[in-house]
């Protein structure tokens, strides 16, 4: 669980509070999704297999970003936006899985 989650919340309580009162907030707006060298494929092969042209853009040591900006109503394309879940949950990057790291305006299960 990342660090700056509010004391006992549970990661299905941050879930719930993620898609139903921020509505992911965190993967929406003109934001760039950093991406690991490692991460970077399985990226694009989830962009793909949604039918999504990819706008990936890569670094020579294998990363690589993904700007929100670049994808319809300026959100991750991973996110559903129907039920604001992301749609690679089990797998997402390091960088969504270690959100939040300290408290955030606006991000309720931060307690910011």
């Amino acid at each position: 669980m990342p660090p700056y989650i509010v004391p006992g919340l549970t990661d299905t309580d941050a879930s719930r509070i993620c898609m139903t009162e921020c509505k992911a907030m965190c993967c929406r707006g003109p934001l760039i999704l950093e991406l690991t060298a490692g991460e970077t494929p399985a990226f694009a092969r989830n962009i793909a297999a949604m039918g999504l042209t990819q706008d990936i853009k890569r670094r020579e040591d294998g990363s690589g970003w993904v700007r929100f900006s670049d994808y319809a109503g300026e959100r991750c394309p991973m996110l559903d936006p129907a039920t604001f879940a992301c749609r690679i949950y089990e797998s997402r990057p390091r960088r969504c899985r270690e959100f939040p790291e300290r408290k955030t305006p606006g991000c309720a299960i931060s307690g910011g």
